[in-house]
């Protein structure tokens, strides 16, 4: 080893002498060979070479070099597939050992090999170990069947393994019960429908298990936990209460867990947050202060999304996220977030003040995102403009060049924001100009002169120095630049026309970046026609600004509440922009499909139906046509197209139509949809017109508007909503949904139907075409028919809801 660091070793005389220690008799040297090649396979270096001769090692009794064997084929077997098979053996005859370690380890490692050949023969050894006696090799085989269904999940699928793995949740070690729990959860993540569903009923074993299990395993119930929808308010508060305690957790990450679950459920809790905060709210903010450093930013961020929901709830608190002088970096960016988001009026003078402290710093990141701050205060709270400015202007005249460029960028914000209330402001900026060198604060004070051009005085000169540098420029800055050049030459045509026409030309070289060449010849054939109509396009009064701190679509603030404590929940990151995941179909979800069961036709109302015969069926991306040719002659030249409608649904690209149908023929064609706010219209009808043009002539005919795709995802307004808008809303409908029943809650969710509540067997639910149109709809059952109360604001879209009431409440 030390040969091959210094170099004074050939690295193939190295290689040889491992091998001979490998294929030696002597014990103590092939494990002095073993750690010598997993040192160098973690060190980067290439041992494949030696995969036989570590294989033969694999029959032993020392459990030391078994463990450095078991590693090193877990790293190359998918690289010696055909010499990994070979392997197979020695991990049964491993998995029946009298030792519970060794059995552990063989259970545990044969599962990480990735191949299907060898995972095939590992089904029967592992469902020997889930009911083995040893509760250490329970735990460990429970984890491994979701390792190997994610291999082999077919195979999983026809072992009946299930079963077994599902009879540890009663088992009597938590720690079995909390492993059983997490691979359970993940094999329904992998799969279309799960193997078994945590609910108020099915929960109790593992709530058992939780006080006595490891923290680790805390982690894992809890996060199962938040996942569970309780059967009812009375629930949600039960579970609330017990989860209570792990608040008070030594471990941080079971206080994050527990955080999650009870903010998770607390959506189904008849309390409202304010009752319940006091509890949960303490414990978790002492994190904040006492953990790490890793350990705070990870609560930070945390908090950051809990208050982008509850800002009101730490608004009194907000001197817990004041920045102490050793805090990285890192955590003094987020406390800065969540200030910002906590902030109320009555607390806008003690924030300025604290804020006004950290522009000194000497963190120059820290410092410009102060900066930042400061202006997002003045766009929130208007009131505080005033003092906001002031100590912006103490930044324009401070030493820091970085605090000066900061703040010529948020002024930009403010006088957006407050037209001709802060343009004193302008001169101490145009006095600070030549300090400026980032390119987005350059742009910033250019777009000043441009848009000010009238209340600045020799605004030509100010620029000059900017067009002597111009091809040295950022295409950020010399956009602006031109953008600037024409504002001024509009208002003042006489002073920077030779100004422009330079910068013009320069614009234009074939030389330039295209998109400032684009906007130079744009803004010249422009000028050269007609001022006026410049001036129209170019100089107007802007829209106002708002608050622009930290925001998430609601959609994706709900995805990121529900990972908190993940990877994802503290990146901000939803799972689907990094994960890619595909699904397993189970045979009973797909086996025994015929063509109506895979679609939903439905017939469409044809104006003449001599010659064809038409079905169609929607998902969120595709309406699917079904065409049956009723008539002698060959059907061809297919078109369609679809009339305005309430929901907007046009085609987003023509459909592929089969050039010719005989008689008696069917075809399906997928047609792309898209939904177009442009496109609203007929909001009156309850049917989607449909003109299909063929050889023969064209043929019109109404369908349902699927008004399912229609629904957006931010339609999920809590308890509190639904009881505000239910009682609020003066107008409904009753519609009854015959020989059917209600769709589960993940089904609903799908449709972006949200269940809010639940009250034996009624369920209320919300759901929104727009923020503008929200639905609050409670479901209860009659026989073998449900009846839908369905209330909303105005009458408009309800006789459309009433038409497709089953495709948006109704199991398929």
């Amino acid at each position: 080893m030390h040969g091959l660091i210094d170099g004074s070793s050939d690295e193939k005389s190295d290689i040889i002498t491992i091998r001979n220690q490998l294929d030696g008799n002597d014990a103590t040297y092939r494990k002095i060979a073993a750690k010598r090649v997993v040192n160098l396979m973690r060190s980067g270096e290439n041992v494949q070479s030696l995969f036989s001769s570590m294989l033969r090692c694999v029959k032993t009794s020392d459990i030391e070099l078994k463990k450095l064997i078991y590693l090193y084929l877990i790293n190359y077997s998918s690289q010696e597939p055909e010499q990994a098979i070979m392997a197979v053996n020695t991990f049964i005859q491993d998995s029946q050992d009298e030792n519970p370690l060794v059995r552990a380890l063989a259970v545990r490692n044969m599962c990480r090999i990735r191949i299907e050949s060898v995972a095939e023969h590992m089904i029967i050894p592992l469902k020997k170990c889930l009911c083995d006696p040893n509760p250490y090799v329970r735990k460990t085989s429970a984890l491994s069947v979701s390792k190997l269904y994610d291999i082999i999940p077919e195979s999983i699928e026809n072992a009946d393994i299930f079963n077994d793995l599902l009879a540890l949740l009663h088992d009597g070690n938590p720690m079995v019960v909390a492993n059983t729990t997490a691979a359970i959860c993940e094999i329904n993540e992998r799969r279309t429908t799960p193997i078994f569903e945590f609910n108020s009923k099915t929960l109790h074993p593992v709530l058992n298990a939780l006080h006595n299990s490891s923290e680790w395993c805390q982690i894992l119930i809890l996060d199962t936990v938040a996942k569970c929808v309780p059967e009812g308010h009375k629930a949600a508060k039960h579970l609330i209460e017990r989860l209570e305690p792990f608040l008070k957790n030594r471990n941080p990450a079971v206080v994050v867990g527990a955080f999650k679950a009870i903010f998770m459920l607390m959506e189904y809790d008849k309390r409202s947050p304010m009752e319940i905060f006091p509890t949960i709210i303490p414990p978790f903010i002492s994190l904040c202060s006492s953990a790490e450093p890793e350990i705070q930013y990870v609560v930070l961020q945390t908090v950051l999304l809990f208050v982008q929901k509850y800002p009101k709830a730490l608004s009194k608190e907000i001197r817990f996220f004041f920045c102490k002088y050793n805090d990285p970096s890192f955590v003094k960016m987020v406390k800065l977030d969540i200030i910002i988001q906590v902030m109320q009026p009555v607390t806008v003078t003690v924030v300025l003040e604290e804020l006004t402290e950290y522009t000194n710093e000497v963190d120059v990141a820290f410092v410009r995102k102060t900066i930042r701050c400061i202006g997002q205060i003045a766009v929130k709270i208007e009131a505080s403009a005033r003092r906001c400015v002031d100590i912006l202007m103490t930044c324009l005249t401070g030493k820091a060049d970085y605090a000066v460029e900061e703040a010529i960028i948020v002024i930009c914000d403010i006088l957006r924001k407050f037209p001709g209330d802060f343009e004193s402001v302008l001169g101490p900026v145009c006095g600070s100009l030549e300090r400026v060198n980032d390119p987005k604060a350059k742009a910033s004070a250019i777009w000043l002169l441009g848009e000010f051009c009238q209340i600045i005085d020799k605004v030509d000169i100010l620029l000059d120095p900017f067009l002597d540098t111009f091809h040295d420029e950022q295409p950020l800055v010399q956009l602006q630049i031109l953008t600037a050049l024409v504002k001024i030459f509009i208002c003042k045509p006489d002073q920077t026309r030779d100004q422009l026409q330079f910068v013009l030309n320069e614009a234009t070289k074939d030389s330039n970046v295209p998109d400032v060449k684009n906007r130079a010849l744009l803004y010249w054939r422009l000028l050269s026609n007609d001022t006026s109509i410049a001036k129209s396009i170019i100089v107007f009064d802007k829209q106002t600004i708002t608050d622009s701190g930290v925001h998430f679509d609601q959609s994706v603030l709900d995805e990121l509440i529900k990972n908190m404590g993940t990877v994802s929940g503290v990146l901000h990151v939803v799972p689907s922009d990094f994960v890619r995941r595909v699904k397993y179909v189970p045979e009973d979800d797909s086996e025994n499909l015929n063509e109506d069961e895979l679609r939903n036709w439905v017939n469409a109302r044809l104006t003449d139906e001599t010659y064809l015969s038409l079905s169609v069926d929607f998902d969120p991306n595709n309406m699917y046509l079904r065409l049956v040719n009723k008539s002698p002659a060959q059907l061809s030249q297919f078109a369609v197209a679809l009339n305005t409608n309430a929901i907007g649904l046009t085609i987003a690209q023509p459909p592929s139509f089969p050039e010719m149908l005989e008689f008696g023929d069917n075809a399906e064609v997928s047609v792309p949809i898209r939904l177009d706010p442009s496109q609203v219209g007929n909001i009156d009808k309850t049917d989607l017109q449909i003109a299909l043009r063929t050889n023969v002539g064209n043929i019109f005919g109404t369908t349902r508007i699927p008004i399912e795709i229609a629904t957006t995802a931010d339609g999920n307004i809590g308890q509190d909503g639904f009881r505000m808008r239910f009682s609020s809303y003066q107008c409904g409908i009753n519609v009854t949904v015959e020989a059917t029943t209600i769709a589960d809650d993940s089904l609903l969710a799908e449709r972006n139907v949200f269940v809010v509540g639940k009250n034996n067997d009624t369920i209320y639910v919300s759901f929104s075409l727009s923020p503008q149109h929200i639905f609050v709809a409670e479901l209860k059952p009659a026989g073998q028919n449900f009846i839908a109360l369905v209330k909303a604001e105005n009458n408009t879209f309800l006789p459309l809801i009433e038409n497709n009431a089953p495709y948006l409440f109704a199991h398929k």
